[in-house]
């Protein structure tokens, strides 16, 4: 292989040749030179779900009466859990509660937008662009599974009751969860101090408030998710509350730790899905739910006339199998 580098207008012009003949698909590039203008993250919800992502076969579909046919995966849920949820994508309906020992997790297609481009102007371009039209694309798609997976979580966190009455919805923070029992939205005033993220970290190993059940759906913190300027709260700890030369490092470094008392945070600037002054904690992965796809990010181009035209898609479905496994604490 030869080590000279292939000029970006001649990598376009075979990106071009590509779209003339047909080519369906293509795969993500090297770095731009192209001044970015916005900064895009992956999607967080892989991290969340952990080794409970996996590819599915055709082998592996149902079809689901409750859902008009639409193709699911079933799942098998640990004797006297809470119900499941699903998460609803793109025009699937509003999720609803699956009791019983097996939930279904539904496939949906996430589909970006389709972008159009002159094939001419292509031509002068000097930068590499199968990262301009991949890369963005497919993060904007991720974005779409973070923001349905988290409007998931807020609506079963804050299904709650009043204590002393496990029927009537209040949707009040410190109160249990309708069909748990167990307090899964707090408010903590004060801010990210070390007294708060202590009491917060708590929520999670804390049972269900029913009388008889205080040692049902016990669970421990697998990791936190955060905005990012929600994390760089934890720089205002001094060396009192932080201990040893962190404080220092603080100052030196600015936030290099992603673990806080034993809990691995995942940090996100996606504020419009994880607002600041919020953190959310979701169990260990296999006390969490699933999370499945047939078709993983696939960019497809193709040309008509003097246009080239191309968008991403992916399909697959993700559920949360154990509703007590989501906490969500504002910091007030």
């Amino acid at each position: 292989m030869s080590g000279k580098a292939i000029p970006m207008n001649v990598m376009n012009q075979e990106i071009i040749n590509d779209l003339q003949h047909g080519n369906a698909q293509k795969t993500a590039a090297a770095a731009s030179e192209m001044t970015r203008t916005q900064l895009r993250e992956d999607a967080f919800v892989y991290a969340i779900f952990g080794d409970q992502v996996k590819k599915a076969t055709d082998d592996m579909l149902i079809q689901s009466v409750a859902l008009n046919g639409q193709n699911v995966i079933s799942a098998e849920l640990e004797p006297d859990a809470p119900a499941a949820k699903y998460v609803p994508l793109q025009t699937l309906p509003e999720g609803e509660y699956i009791q019983g020992s097996v939930y279904e997790i539904p496939m949906a297609r996430i589909q970006t937008p389709e972008f159009v481009k002159d094939v001419d102007e292509l031509r002068s371009f000097k930068t590499d662009l199968r990262k301009v039209l991949i890369d963005n694309a497919i993060k904007d798609g991720q974005a779409e599974l973070d923001g349905k997976f988290i409007s998931t979580v807020d609506s079963i966190v804050t299904d709650t009751v009043s204590s002393g009455d496990f029927t009537t919805p209040t949707g009040v923070a410190g109160d249990p969860q309708r069909l748990t029992g167990k307090v899964q939205w707090v408010e903590l005033s004060g801010g990210i101090s070390r007294v708060n993220w202590v009491e917060a970290t708590k929520i999670m190993s804390k049972g269900s408030i029913r009388p008889g059940l205080e040692n049902k759906y016990v669970l421990r913190n697998g990791c936190a998710l955060m905005h990012l300027n929600t994390a760089k709260d934890f720089m205002k700890w001094g060396r009192d509350e932080m201990g040893g030369d962190g404080a220092q490092e603080a100052v030196d470094k600015g936030l290099v730790r992603d673990n806080w008392m034993g809990v691995k945070s995942i940090f996100t600037i996606k504020a419009g899905i994880v607002p600041e002054d919020r953190v959310y904690f979701f169990a260990e992965p296999e006390f969490l739910g699933k999370f499945y796809y047939l078709t993983d990010w696939t960019m497809y181009v193709k040309t008509e006339g003097v246009n080239t035209k191309s968008y991403a898609t992916w399909y697959g479905g993700f559920a949360i199998g154990n509703i007590a496994s989501c906490v969500r604490v504002d910091f007030v």
